[in-house]
């Protein structure tokens, strides 16, 4: 059977950057393709992360988790931000791939008459979620399975961490399934690796929220980077965190987790420890002295040098 566009149905189009697909599609999950779409057809009256949460009804963490899938792969920009211009691609343009479509049931079934490790993938993730499998549970997994060669421990390794996290979604399985391929993960202890740098950067977010004085709530993956390299890799204290936050709050009037960021980060090569080196660490480099500098010893020998 051949598609073709209707052309009626296209009352108000909308520009989608042709490398979405080119480049980024076959990463890209279904959250992360609709918040996009919906950024884009509001892109000239512009929306909100809240906006974008109670359009398609999912929480706003996920929308700030997908926006900023956008922004690491250059689709979209932060406010404030300048796209780097780059010189005309001379080239022929690549050839549209075709977009990722996850296998039918009928192609699952036919697929696991061959391949008994699919019925096992599918028994096994029912008893780890303790109920039956839907149907877009399971063409998300066995697509995992087939499309990508995800490993049958790994799969059911992250329907148990999802279990274990009270997310046990469609979605969070599908965007921690491609951070993990995109981070190489092919085996049972990469994946704990990844499981345990997440935990480690969720108690980061706590300590974070501790000192920012803020009730909790759940973080972005950014705010999980931020979490994870200030407290974790970088080891700053709750002193140091909090005097960050005032520098940020009292400059910007409000909280800019990237700005708290780059004060952090200058801090962290400066050798920061304490609030009292901040104090050191801001002061404006010595100017060189001129003709008002002198050495006053130097100036009294050369007045006695007759005597």
């Amino acid at each position: 059977m051949k598609y073709m566009l209707n052309a009626s149905a296209m009352n108000v189009p909308f520009f989608v950057p042709s490398s979405v697909v080119d480049k980024h599609i076959k990463l890209a999950s279904n959250t992360q393709l609709k918040v996009l779409l919906v950024f884009l057809k509001n892109i000239s009256s512009g929306i909100s992360p809240k906006e974008i949460s109670e359009f398609l009804r999912i929480d706003e963490s996920e929308v700030c988790d997908a926006l900023n899938f956008w922004v690491e792969r250059e689709i979209i920009l932060t406010k404030g931000e300048k796209a780097e211009e780059k010189p005309m691609d001379k080239e022929k343009p690549k050839p549209v791939r075709p977009t990722v479509i996850k296998p039918t049931r009928e192609e699952i079934s036919e697929a696991s008459a061959n391949d008994p490790k699919i019925s096992f993938l599918i028994g096994e993730a029912e008893m780890k979620l303790a109920r039956g499998l839907r149907d877009n549970e399971i063409r998300t997994l066995c697509w995992l399975y087939l499309d990508f060669g995800m490993d049958i421990s790994l799969i059911l390794m992250l329907v148990e961490y999802a279990v274990s996290e009270d997310k046990a979604t469609v979605a969070f399985i599908e965007s921690t399934a491609l951070a993990w391929l995109e981070a190489g993960v092919t085996t049972l202890s990469d994946a704990e690796e990844q499981i345990e740098a997440r935990s480690l950067r969720k108690t980061a977010w706590g300590v974070v929220l501790s000192a920012f004085g803020m009730d909790y709530r759940m973080p972005s993956d950014k705010e999980l980077e931020f979490s994870g390299r200030w407290v974790v890799e970088w080891q700053f204290k709750k002193e140091l965190l909090r005097e960050a936050y005032n520098i940020c709050v009292d400059k910007n009037a409000k909280l800019s987790m990237p700005y708290i960021n780059k004060i952090l980060e200058k801090w962290h090569k400066d050798g920061v420890k304490t609030v009292d080196d901040t104090k050191v660490a801001s002061k404006p480099a010595a100017k060189k002295q001129g003709f008002g500098a002198y050495d006053k010893s130097l100036v009294e020998k050369l007045l006695n040098k007759d005597d």
